[in-house]
């Protein structure tokens, strides 16, 4: 997933379908700087998010109580942070590479004079898609817990099991890590480019990766909204900011980071000719980098105070973005049984 994409783009323009003759090549220094504009904010995009997750595992990992959450909040800021500092490395490895040589990653003249280069390369990708699966997977193990939470309230409260979150974040990790394992042994025979068992495989996973989490937290974030605009609506009552996170998490990932999947699957079936692909990357990498470097300014933005006051911890903040009870407005009396909304 991801990995073979540069492989892909060497065999289009090596394919019959594309011969060299009938490729016109970038257009000029147009292509040039598109790219290094994409890049440079991409970078910067990434450096950001990277100090936000940074911050974020900081403040979590040093709680002495965490909930069931903030687990999860915890192993998706690793997974973030991970995702950001390889698709940084992959940015500055290709200008690196550019600029001492005047080609790309993807140009024949580095598949065989720069085969290292190739080499770490592509364990970056490796790490990428390892990081990218946990994002993804941890967002759906969110987002259909809480369903659950809000749906079957009492049930919840009564029989989930204590340690279930560092479970479920334990077995992503290992499933994550093991179908890298897999596709590496597949693609042991990565560098000749005249086989596609390589991309294949990462084909496969992919759409299986994609099938499997994607509608599942769709689905979920879907019920807990509506359910969360009946409890208001009927209530009164603001949402918890969990909620909000939550949903504001998987939005963004929806929309700046599920085109990066899209895009590795769709390249099996791509003919473009290569800077068209190269501009299309460099976007949805942008993308997908705002959507890892946004979770931090989420749990910020709906932690802080709702009303003026002094300056607050960031530690603070983020506590209260993440607490599962609703906060008391002025005139609400506490309760201390369970709604029948669980919001």
């Amino acid at each position: 997933m991801g990995p073979s994409s540069f492989h892909r783009m060497n065999q289009t323009l090596n394919s019959s379908k594309t011969p060299a003759s009938n490729w016109s090549g970038p257009p000029g220094e147009t292509l040039g700087v598109t790219t290094r504009v994409l890049s440079a904010l991409t970078i910067l995009t990434c450096v950001v998010g990277i100090a936000g997750n940074g911050m974020v595992i900081c403040l979590l990992s040093f709680r002495e109580q965490r909930g069931p959450f903030c687990v999860y909040i915890l192993h998706l800021a690793v997974a973030d942070l991970l995702f950001l500092l390889c698709l940084a490395s992959e940015l500055i490895l290709e200008a690196s590479l550019v600029a001492n040589t005047g080609h790309t990653i993807y140009s024949d003249h580095t598949v065989h004079m720069f085969p290292t280069v190739l080499k770490a390369f592509e364990v970056l990708r490796r790490m990428n898609f390892l990081a990218y699966t946990v994002g993804l997977s941890l967002l759906t193990a969110i987002s259909m817990e809480r369903c659950l939470s809000v749906l079957f309230p009492i049930w919840y409260r009564c029989h989930r099991p204590q340690h279930l979150s560092a479970m479920v974040c334990a077995l992503l990790w290992a499933l994550a890590v093991l179908l890298n394992v897999i596709e590496a042994l597949f693609c042991r025979e990565f560098w000749n480019l005249d086989t596609q068992q390589c991309f294949t495989v990462d084909l496969i996973f992919s759409l299986l990766i994609l099938a499997l989490f994607t509608p599942v937290m769709a689905l979920s974030s879907f019920i807990l909204s509506v359910r969360v605009q009946r409890s208001f609506q009927r209530r009164r009552r603001q949402p918890t900011r969990l909620y909000v996170a939550i949903l504001a998490s998987v939005l963004v990932f929806l929309t700046c980071a599920l085109p990066l999947g899209i895009y590795w699957c769709l390249l099996y079936w791509l003919d473009r000719h290569l800077w068209t692909d190269i501009k299309l990357s460099y976007s949805i990498f942008f993308s997908s980098s705002v959507s890892s470097g946004a979770n931090p300014i989420i749990y910020f933005v709906v932690g802080r105070r709702r009303s003026p006051g002094p300056r607050e911890a960031l530690g603070t903040v983020l506590r209260r973005a993440l607490q599962e009870e609703a906060e008391l407005e002025p005139g609400d009396t506490p309760s201390t049984g369970t709604n029948q909304e669980g919001v």
